[in-house]
């Protein structure tokens, strides 16, 4: 029998890595069990068997008598040359050509090591060994080529899965077939491992404490550090006080696979000479008698020799616990113990690095949300079973404790004798507040102070004077921030407060940011005011923050938009509580200039209630105030952003913005915030006051359109679409739109264009021009985000739904609203959020879950009555984005045949519409009344009306159409109430549409208003 016939391995069979999706091709050579190539049974037995053999070999191949011996044992052919190059010839017949390749002295298989079954056992074998996946390792290693690292990982692989025991029984077993076939001993490797298997069997366990309580929320991190701990000589857990390092040691020292773990706690040891000391005192370790008569370092030496001994060459963990107060002794004596210790694995806590080179840092985070908020409760509930424990009131109060397990304990624990919510609310004097922990905690972590004063302890000066002035930033800081308050090189004490972790470093993208722990800021407040330093760090801090505003403000319009609207975002919270301070204390410049760039910054992103949101504390500073030479830009910017906001968000064209910019002027019109002055105070002026007698009509905005100055002409086209669009004239406003998408440019940042094109999406996706809105979308949603302006990008995904739902693209539909859902973009009350609310809706109608559908449009309506500007007071329901809702409500149940729902909805826009027509409720916006009018029609198309009715409700569905009534969900699509009409009345709406000729929607408001009483 040749011999290569045998089965290649008499282990275990078990899965050979296979293709998926997105994994690498099947192997094209298999051996393992039926050889095949590319899937096709290898005929004939000596093929197999040559073909078994050179796999066995490897990449070095077998000479031609090796071979022989092989394929056919002890039955030689006559001619073995010639009978193995006929059965090798075969063998190319089957696989290819180049595939058997010819040596110096015989043969190799020219094939990759994917190419083979059992050569993609060995690396995917050791890999998963090595990341200690010994479950998965296994069957992988049972099967592969062996060799000693295949046999050194197959039997850490069996002790991990079945136990050291039977990695001692499985070495047995292949020592003893050794000593038998070929009298020699298994490798070195492999009888260290011996060794070291023996040991594990009987295992040390020196100072490692157990739980009395669930460890929570560290699952990832013990699973990177068992990995890190695994590979690496030295593993430093670094982080800051009360993140619960000690318990992870503990810890990872009972999950250790090494046989003997030594537990040595630093916090008691006062000097660097007594580190080795108490490492000795720990592994058993005494100063001989000689040494003890002979000089310092002859006794150091001494004792390392004997601790160096004392370790010897079994695997062993040393953890050392808290470090950082004798950094610089840890880290020399750990130096001496790698060096010359072959097996030893140190493990230390730590709230700074050693900075050796054998050290990996494990920088421990702070617990996620859930997770802190699932430890008070465990924990508060075990101080006083029963307590109430609101979990919206739970989550706050976590939130503001810095994902540190220590203070969340002590919160958890005033839970004897306090709520949460007056925890909470006593939370502003937090060192006060969380002290008294578990009597079994260490004095250091019995109150938070404790905590964060163990760390200050270990600064020298220079480090303190940095930490306290650096608690001024609220929201991070830049380096160039912190040089700005700091005396001198701020990086030399940030350097140390990075070391301590008292300061984290941040990078996202090309950004470097530092930040510290509110618990730590607090601390370093506290220590500013102690110093009586308190004033001179906010002025550095204002004057810093006051340059980098009118720096950031002049790039911020050019080409470089992109990274400068990072950078503001980076500084955004810090700049905002200069300005709020600033305005406190009548600081003008520093407000103008500040207001200015965040506003600029708010308008691009999208966030114009943030603008809203200061309007009228700085417009009170402002408005009659003198600024610095150089400010007047800043000024300007200032006023046109709060008089812009005010007309747009509460209806009113007065107010005190509007007069000092009226004062102000526009200048030459040449600079942004002139060209924005010029086109604002243009398009106030044709804009009519609810009551007024006036007709509107932007006569100057019109002239403006057709200025000279391209950059005027495109911000009044702009305007102009949208002052149109809002008269229902939506096929004007495209027009506007499209001829300010030609004159936007670049030069001034690329946010010009790309908002032409979200409101183009707008108008189109208005009108039913889906493939043209999908068009305008895709193209501005990269710039969007690039901008991090999430709403305008939300919005235009939401067009992107919206299209693939009408296309029968549900699950596409579904995975972009789940994506605006997961951005929390649809919880505002803008276009993102109605359409999300509303176009989850329309998604189940469309799959034919009508019920379902019609109960989420319900939900949508209440879910956006309860939604309005925090900064001024509602319209009691008359809110654009209530009415719409209400309307595609009203149109969808109409439609589906469940009126009986809705009827108190169409009650309710009937009894609205007098008031919003009459302007009592602010200005009309004849697209979103234009839709309250569709959904009246429809209802009474829906409902087999007689002939008068029929007419009202054509006449009433034409001008819906004239109103330019915004049909972007499916409910509100024109072709099947239109042919609702014709079937009630047929050619009535032509008539209907000829009848009222070239009369626009503002000429119709009286007409609509009896029309709609009729109706009701």
């Amino acid at each position: 029998m040749p011999r290569a016939t045998r089965p290649w391995r008499s282990r275990p069979n078990g899965p050979v890595p296979s293709s998926g999706p997105d994994e690498p091709a099947a192997p094209r050579l298999a051996v393992l069990d039926e050889v095949t190539w590319e899937g096709a049974p290898v005929p004939g037995e000596r093929t197999r068997a040559l073909l078994r053999a050179l796999v066995e070999a490897g990449s070095r191949g077998l000479s031609e008598s090796a071979l022989v011996e092989e394929v056919w044992g002890d039955d030689v052919p006559v001619n073995p040359t010639k009978a193995l190059q006929v059965v090798v010839s075969r063998g190319r017949a089957v696989t290819g050509p180049t595939v058997i390749e010819r040596t110096n002295r015989g043969y190799r298989l020219a094939l990759a090591d994917t190419d083979v079954d059992a050569w993609v056992l060995r690396p995917e074998g050791l890999r998963r060994a090595a990341a200690g996946e010994y479950a998965a390792a296994l069957p992988l290693l049972e099967r592969a080529q062996p060799d000693d690292e295949v046999l050194t990982a197959l039997l850490r692989a069996v002790a991990g899965v079945h136990g050291v025991p039977a990695a001692l029984d499985r070495y047995e077993t292949y020592r003893a077939d050794l000593a038998d076939r070929l009298g020699v001993d298994p490798s070195p490797q492999l009888r260290a491992l011996h060794a070291e298997l023996l040991a594990r069997d009987r295992p040390v366990r020196e100072g490692l404490l157990y739980e009395a309580s669930r460890l929570i929320g560290r699952e990832q991190d013990v699973a990177a550090l068992e990995t890190m701990i695994r590979s690496s000589r030295v593993t430093s857990i670094v982080g800051a006080g009360g993140l619960g390092k000690t318990r992870i040691a503990h810890l990872m020292g009972r999950l250790a696979e090494q046989p003997v773990v030594h537990f040595v706690e630093l916090a008691g040891v006062t000097s660097p000479e007594g580190v080795a000391v108490e490492v000795g005192d720990v592994l058993g370790v005494r100063e001989s008698v000689t040494g003890r008569l002979t000089g310092a370092v002859a006794r150091r030496t001494d004792l390392l020799s004997r601790i160096v001994d004392q370790v010897g060459t079994a695997p062993a963990l040393l953890v050392l616990d808290n470090c950082e107060h004798l950094v610089d002794a840890v880290a020399e004596l750990v130096s001496v113990l790698v060096v010359r210790t072959p097996a030893l694995q140190v493990l230390t806590t730590s709230r700074a690095p050693l900075g050796i080179a054998a050290e990996r840092i494990y920088q421990l985070p702070q617990l996620g949300l859930d997770d802190a908020v699932e430890l008070f409760d465990e924990r508060a509930s075990a101080a006083r079973p029963g307590a109430r424990l609101d979990d919206q009131e739970v989550r706050s109060l976590v939130g503001r404790l810095d994902g540190l397990p220590l203070a969340v304990e002590l919160a958890a624990a005033k839970v004897r004798v306090m709520s949460v919510a007056e925890i909470e609310r006593r939370l502003e004097d937090r060192f006060a507040l969380l002290r008294g922990g578990t009597r079994d905690a260490p004095e250091r972590h019995q109150t938070l102070l404790a905590v964060i004063d163990w760390s200050w302890n270990l600064l020298d000066e220079e480090q303190r004077a940095a930490l306290r002035r650096l608690a001024v930033f609220r929201d991070g800081f830049s380096l160039e921030g912190a040089d700005a308050v700091v005396d001198g090189d701020a990086l030399v004490p940030l350097s140390a407060l990075v070391d301590q972790s008292l300061a984290t470093v941040q990078e996202r993208g090309d950004q470097l940011r530092y930040r510290m722990l509110e618990t730590v800021r607090e601390f370093g407040q506290l220590q500013l005011a102690g110093a009586g330093d308190e004033a001179e760090a906010r002025r550095r801090q204002r004057a810093w923050a006051t340059a980098f505003a009118l720096d950031a403000d002049d790039r911020l319009f050019g080409p470089e938009q992109v990274v400068t609207m990072a950078a503001i975002r980076a500084e955004e919270g810090n700049l905002v509580d200069v300005l709020r301070a600033a305005v406190r204390d009548g600081d003008v410049d520093a407000v103008v200039a500040i207001m200015a760039c965040l506003s600029d910054f708010w308008t691009i992103e999208g966030s114009h209630l943030k603008v809203v949101n200061l309007s009228r504390e700085v417009e009170d500073l402002v408005a009659d105030a003198e600024v610095g030479a150089g400010l007047e830009e800043a000024l300007r910017t200032t006023l046109v952003a709060i008089a812009f906001n005010t007309m747009i968000f509460t209806d009113s064209l007065e107010g005190r913005a509007f007069d000092r910019l009226e004062r102000v002027g526009w200048g030459a019109a040449r600079s942004r915030s002139e060209v924005s002055a010029r086109v604002l105070l243009a398009a106030r002026s044709g804009i009519a006051t609810p009551g007024d007698g006036r007709a509107p009509g932007p006569h100057q905005l019109e002239q403006l359109c057709d200025d000279d100055d391209p950059a005027v002409a495109r911000l009044a086209l702009q305007w102009s679409s949208q002052f149109h669009e809002n008269q229902g004239e939506v096929r004007l406003a495209r027009e506007r739109a499209l001829r300010a998408l030609e004159l936007a440019d670049d030069a001034s940042g690329p946010w010009t264009g790309a908002l032409a094109r979200a409101q183009l999406a707008g108008l189109t996706m208005q009108v039913g021009d889906m493939t043209e809105a999908i068009g305008y979308a895709r193209d501005a949603i990269p710039v969007m985000e690039a901008l991090g302006a999430d709403e305008d990008a939300a919005q235009l995904k939401a067009v992107l739904a919206v299209g693939a739902m009408q296309d029968g693209r549900l699950a596409e539909a579904e995975r972009i609203f789940d994506e605006i859902e997961a951005n929390e973009a649809g919880s505002g009350i803008f276009g993102a959020a109605i359409i999300l609310l509303c176009g989850r809706a329309e998604l189940d109608l469309a799959a034919g879950r009508v019920d379902d559908g019609l109960r989420r449009y319900r939900d949508a309506v209440t879910t956006l009555s309860a939604r309005s500007f925090p900064a001024f007071g509602s319209t009691l329901g008359y809110e654009p984005w209530v009415l719409y809702a209400e309307a595609a409500a009203v149109a969808a149940h109409a439609r589906h045949g469940r009126r009986e729902h809705a009827a108190g909805l169409r009650r309710s826009l009937l009894g609205k519409a007098p008031v919003v027509l009459g302007g009592t409720a602010g200005f009309l916006d004849y697209p979103i009344f234009g839709t309250l009018l569709f959904a009246v029609a429809t209802w009474e198309l829906t409902d087999d009306p007689d002939a008068e009715r029929a007419r009202r409700a054509v006449r009433v569905l034409v001008c819906a159409d004239v109103f330019g009534y915004n049909r972007q969900l499916p409910s509100l699509a024109w072709a099947p109430v239109l042919a609702l009409a014709e079937q009630a009345l047929p050619g009535e709406e032509a008539r209907v549409r000829a009848g009222l000729g070239d009369r626009r929607a503002v000429d119709l408001r009286d007409e609509v208003e009896a029309l709609l009483a009729a109706l009701g």
